[in-house]
């Protein structure tokens, strides 16, 4: 399929660079050109060199890549961007690195999507299939790309795949056999431009499904309901309002499953390791698909009680003199910081707001952020536009989250919580979200 084709893989991050290694191995004539240049591009340059495939960086150029058959762009690549605009006026086709990696792939995969929730649910699932001996393979926007899983990829693999947006603009033919969509709220508006844009790209993820693939959905989620009529592969739902006509419900602390024809208890919540509404919605969509890949309910159970919160997601840090500080980094979203401020007590919250500003409004945290929140401790390229959009409670503006951490122990009294959930990207102040919250548990340990 690839060999000897011309192909150009546009970015070299994690994606890039495992989309290019991986047609080097299957025979294209590949070359890399990325726009910045930073140590860890040069390094990773100079590892594709030595394996003869040519590498541009710090721009681009169009005679860098005009004989190119296809071009395969890592999800941070813009359309805006001179390699797309030279492809569309050269009718050169292109690909997501996920579309790429999804054709050679032999194995079924199950594909997570949404715009909370993501990583939590694959890594449930990579949990639930670990414990069932399945060989279940976790990749994709979790941070190992599909590309590097392919090596690993059998006929009877299941690979579960974290795919975010930006990986959906771009594919033509990808077919997952399950697809997850766990909700749609406002996000990444700087991309895609409007939420209807943003809907329409997460839909694409059952484009190419058929009658006997599966869509896992939130039956609660308004952002989704619009979708429902184009989606051609069997619905399962999932709900903590009302009982799904084929799917799961929450309630009254279990989880109960409807699939067999029958209501069976599934899981008792009481028993759950991770706490909050948006986590019971985790459990329920993670639970659908292990029931629809015919799991025990015992390896489900184990599976839940024994996982415990990833990293930068409500993780706590330390207590200090009776203070609880909370690294929620992962919070890049308005709807991801107010599902963490739902999960503590009223009044108590000294919380760190801020970051790169996604073009979403912060006005819903209005109400929840009264309710719940002492002091706003600002901070970032969106402090100034959240302060004119959150005016209900005192605030405090910092030019560093390890001024806000200090600020928030002068605040804070015992029994509060010091939560850093921004609702904001990291990357007008650190490399990602990991950084910032490794920053800020830097920050807080340095306190004792």
């Amino acid at each position: 399929m690839y060999k000897n084709k011309r192909v150009a893989v546009i970015g070299l991050g994690v994606s890039g660079f495992a989309a290019a290694r991986l047609l080097k191995k299957v025979g294209a004539k590949v070359r890399v050109t990325e726009a910045s240049s930073n140590k860890d591009i040069l390094d990773k340059k100079g590892i594709l060199e030595r394996k003869g495939i040519k590498v541009e960086v710090g721009g681009h150029c169009e005679k860098f890549i005009k004989d190119s058959e296809l071009l395969v762009t890592s999800p941070g690549v813009d359309s805006t961007s001179l390699p797309l605009r030279f492809a569309r006026k050269n009718q050169i086709p292109v690909i997501d690195e996920t579309e790429f990696a999804w054709t050679l792939c032999p194995g079924k995969v199950i594909a997570v999507s949404g715009t909370n929730g993501k990583t939590t649910v694959v890594s449930l699932l990579g949990e639930i299939f670990k414990k069932a001996k399945k060989g279940g393979i976790v990749c994709g926007n979790i941070g190992n790309p599909f590309s590097s899983a392919i090596a690993k990829c059998r006929k009877n693999s299941l690979i579960i795949l974290e795919i975010s947006s930006f990986q959906l603009e771009r594919i033509k033919n990808f077919r997952p056999k399950i697809a997850v969509l766990l909700n749609i709220a406002f996000d990444h508006l700087d991309r895609h431009q409007s939420f209807l844009t943003y809907q329409r790209t997460k839909a694409r993820l059952f484009l190419n499904q058929k009658s006997d693939d599966y869509a896992v959905l939130n039956q609660d989620d308004a952002g989704i309901s619009p979708l429902l009529p184009c989606i051609k592969a069997n619905k399962v739902f999932f709900s903590m309002k009302k009982r799904p006509e084929k799917g799961l419900l929450a309630k009254k602390d279990w989880i109960i499953s409807n699939l067999s024809g029958e209501e069976q208890k599934i899981f008792d919540l009481k028993e759950a390791i991770l706490q909050g509404q948006h986590n019971v919605e985790n459990y329920l969509a993670a639970a659908s698909v292990a029931l629809l890949c015919k799991i025990p309910l015992s390896v489900i159970k184990r599976a839940f009680t024994e996982f415990y919160p990833l990293p930068h997601r409500l993780e706590f840090v330390k207590r200090i003199n009776e203070v609880t500080y909370i690294d929620d980094s992962k919070a890049t979203n308005v709807s991801a910081a107010k599902a963490a401020l739902s999960s503590f007590p009223a009044g108590r919250i000294i919380l760190i707001l801020g970051g790169r500003d996604k073009g979403c409004s912060f006005s819903p945290l209005k109400k929840i952020v009264g309710e719940k929140v002492k002091t706003l401790i600002l901070l970032g390229e969106a402090k100034e536009r959240i302060k004119s959009q959150l005016k209900n409670v005192p605030i405090r503006k910092v030019n560093s989250l390890e001024e806000a951490v200090k600020l928030g122990k002068k605040l804070a009294k015992p029994g509060d919580f010091v939560l850093l959930s921004p609702a904001c990207s990291s990357f007008d102040m650190f490399i990602d979200y990991k950084q910032r919250g490794n920053v800020f548990k830097r920050a807080v340990q340095n306190l004792s």
